[in-house]
């Protein structure tokens, strides 16, 4: 098994996140292989994600403890989970970029990233 960083495979890649209601927790899984499919033992690593404006602002960053949790790291897996009381604040009918980063110490591997569109919460 390899763990040459440009050889490692993903999924998801690009994922659009369409008519996300605010309020809703949005949450999705990663897990990392390598060119075998198999799992790369991700222990000791880094991760964030990051949700911007089209005008590149900032508007939430999660990272490993934060947002980010290793679920299983020694078979390559993460799940993100932006929670509710962050989704409330996103701007209804608004399209959001984002993207998760991973670095090993010598390497940053963009792993997903695509847009998230919100949409009005009706139920209080």
């Amino acid at each position: 098994m390899t763990t040459d960083a440009q050889t490692i495979s993903y999924q998801p890649a690009i994922v659009h996140f369409a008519d996300l209601v605010q309020g809703d927790t949005l949450s999705f899984k990663i897990t990392l292989t390598d060119d075998a499919a198999a799992p790369i033992d991700i222990t000791g690593t880094t991760a964030d994600m990051e949700i911007k404006r089209a005008d590149d602002s900032l508007v939430l960053a999660l990272t490993v403890s934060d947002g980010i949790e290793y679920t299983d790291a020694g078979n390559g897996e993460m799940t993100i989970t932006v929670e509710a009381a962050d989704t409330a604040g996103l701007d209804p009918e608004y399209t959001y970029k984002y993207d998760v980063q991973w670095t090993n110490g010598t390497t940053i591997r963009t792993l997903a990233w695509g847009t998230i569109k919100t949409i009005e919460q009706v139920t209080d």
